[in-house]
C-alpha cells in the first residue's frame, strides 16, 4: 500500500535525491499515522459547510501586487529553512486561499509557524500533517482517500477551508483559532498565533 502511494507522488517537484527520500519517508509515516488514528466522524452539517467553501470560486486580484506580496513574504518563509523556490510556493497558495476565504494572509502565515514552523513534512504527536497541521480525517469527509497533505496546496486548500468554517461559525478570530486547534474557550493558542502575524505585516 505504501509503494503504491510513493510510486504515485508527483517526485518531479522535489530536485534532490534528499528531498526525495524525505518524501519516501515521511509519506510511510503518514500511512502509518492514519492506520493507528482511525478515522474520526466530522458532523454532516461542518462537513457540508467545509466542501461549500471548498467549491467557492477564486476572486480576480491584481497579479502585480499578489507578486510583489509573495516575493516579499517568501523572504521572511526561507528564515525557516525553506529554499527560495519553496517558500515562494507556500507564499502563493497562502495568497490564493486567503483571497479566496477572505482571511488575513497574515493570519494563516502565523498559523502555519506556529503549527509547523513552514515545514510541508511536519507529524505532530496526534498524527495532523503538514503546514496546518490538518487530521487525516477531514480527507473521508471532504476531500479523497488519496489526497496528499504533504502538498503544499493540499494542505493550505484544506486548512484554510476549515479554519473559514470556523470564522464564520465563531465570528472572532479568537474563538475560531482555538476550535481550529480543539481548545475552544481557550486563548492560549489564539494568543501565539497573534503573537506572530507582526512578523508578516
Amino acid at each position: 500500500m505504501v509503494i503504491g502511494f510513493i510510486i504515485g507522488l508527483p517526485i518531479w517537484y522535489y530536485s534532490t535525491p534528499e528531498e526525495q527520500q524525505r518524501v519516501t519517508q515521511d509519506t510511510a509515516t503518514m500511512r502509518i499515522v492514519e492506520h493507528h488514528i482511525g478515522m474520526m466522524d466530522v458532523a454532516p452539517e461542518v462537513e457540508q459547510d467545509v466542501k461549500a467553501i471548498l467549491s467557492q470560486p477564486a476572486p480576480e486580484s491584481s497579479q502585480p501586487i499578489r507578486d510583489a506580496w509573495v516575493e516579499r513574504v517568501s523572504q521572511r518563509i526561507v528564515i525557516f529553512g525553506n529554499s527560495e523556490h519553496e517558500a515562494k510556493e507556500i507564499a502563493r497558495w497562502v495568497w490564493v486561499y486567503s483571497q479566496r476565504h477572505e482571511i488575513r494572509p497574515e493570519l494563516i502565515l502565523a498559523l502555519i509557524t506556529v503549527e509547523s514552523r513552514f515545514d510541508p513534512f511536519a507529524v505532530s504527536n496526534v498524527g495532523a500533517l503538514g503546514l496546518m497541521q490538518v487530521m487525516p480525517f477531514w480527507k473521508d469527509s471532504i476531500g479523497a482517500p488519496n489526497d496528499n497533505l504533504f502538498d503544499v496546496a493540499t494542505n493550505i486548500r484544506y486548512g484554510c477551508a476549515i479554519l473559514k468554517h470556523y470564522l464564520t461559525k465563531y465570528r472572532t478570530e479568537t474563538r475560531a483559532l482555538a476550535a481550529y486547534n480543539g481548545s475552544l474557550g481557550y486563548k492560549k493558542y489564539p494568543n501565539k498565533i497573534f503573537s506572530q502575524i507582526k512578523n508578516y505585516e
